[in-house]
């Protein structure tokens, strides 16, 4: 993974390189380097110009979703003694951007060969609200065992978007790297299903907006944190303790880890995850307990499990 500094990062990183997994790599079971998904699977490395043979992704050849949109975030964050609550539109409080995909750029084509049902093509879904209304543990705990991710959202973030699985399926219904298959915007992100989430170290546009008063740590010390995943642990940005950006050596199965961190104002000693360049990019699997997230790809291994395309996922249908 090669890692640039510079002041494109609203925390002070910018990462222009990721490394993909090559194709074969197993998402049936935790292990670092992949993720844990509750259909099981194989994954396929797609063929794209800006992958070279070695599986790294130059994001600076990898064409970005041209446009600027802009959009009114209304995401309330709220605790009581034992939980967190998310409610919100689930749009971002940073342009993005423009979705439908626009005819005769770059991007256009790479969305135009994927169908998706009611669309012409993905290129032409746009971004909508939808009702985000999510609760989580305010202190979880870690569990005995990881758990599979089984639903597309793995996490909110403080930007008002979501965080998704990072797996999709091309036109042939193969699991892929969505950062790999497809080009997003520049803020790492794109529409499902109208809903707009990320995908990878997309803390390159958090900390816009009236939510701006996140914390900001420069390019130096551990990142701030820039969401929650559904079993309520945080999810931060790429710095670790000492202000070096994370390689998944440093992180367990579910592309997380435990030292002190900051948690509502005080320094704890708990367990969060990271965003970084290696694949998974962010959730790899559970370490807590996670909740459903109504409205957003719920039990969609089931379809897999039962031997029919992967419709719900990725890139296949709707995305």
């Amino acid at each position: 993974m090669d890692v640039r500094s510079g002041e494109e990062g609203r925390d002070g990183t910018l990462i222009t390189r990721l490394h993909t997994p090559p194709t074969g790599t197993s998402i049936a079971s935790p292990a670092r380097d992949t993720l844990y998904a509750c259909k099981g699977g194989t994954l396929t490395r797609p063929d794209r110009p800006w992958i070279d043979t070695h599986g790294v992704i130059d994001v600076l050849k990898r064409p970005f979703v041209s446009g600027t949109m802009h959009w009114h975030q209304a995401l309330r964050v709220w605790t009581t003694a034992t939980k967190r609550h998310f409610m919100g539109n689930g749009l971002p409080d940073h342009p993005t951007g423009r979705f439908p995909v626009q005819k005769g750029t770059p991007a256009y084509k790479y969305y135009a060969e994927i169908p998706s049902p009611g669309y012409p093509n993905a290129a032409a879904i746009p971004i909508k609200p939808w009702n985000l209304d999510v609760t989580v543990p305010r202190n979880p705990t870690v569990a005995a065992q990881p758990t599979c991710i089984d639903q597309l959202t793995t996490g909110m973030a403080l930007a008002g978007g979501t965080f998704h699985l990072e797996v999709a399926t091309d036109a042939e219904d193969r699991p892929v790297d969505p950062n790999a298959a497809l080009p997003l915007d520049r803020c790492w992100g794109h529409p499902y299903e109208t809903q707009y989430h990320y995908h990878g170290p997309s803390q390159t546009c958090f900390g816009f907006g009236k939510a701006s008063g996140r914390p900001q740590q420069g390019a130096a010390g551990h990142s701030p944190l820039v969401g929650y995943a559904i079993d309520g642990f945080g999810i931060y940005g790429p710095r670790g303790e000492d202000g070096r950006i994370v390689r998944n050596k440093d992180l367990d199965v579910c592309h997380g880890h435990m030292h002190t961190i900051m948690w509502d104002g005080k320094k704890v000693v708990m367990y969060h995850y990271h965003l970084n360049g290696e694949y998974p990019y962010s959730i790899g699997c559970f370490r807590g307990t996670p909740v459903t997230v109504h409205g957003s790809g719920h039990g969609w291994c089931h379809q897999w499990d039962r031997g029919s395309p992967p419709r719900a996922v990725g890139t296949r249908r709707r995305h």
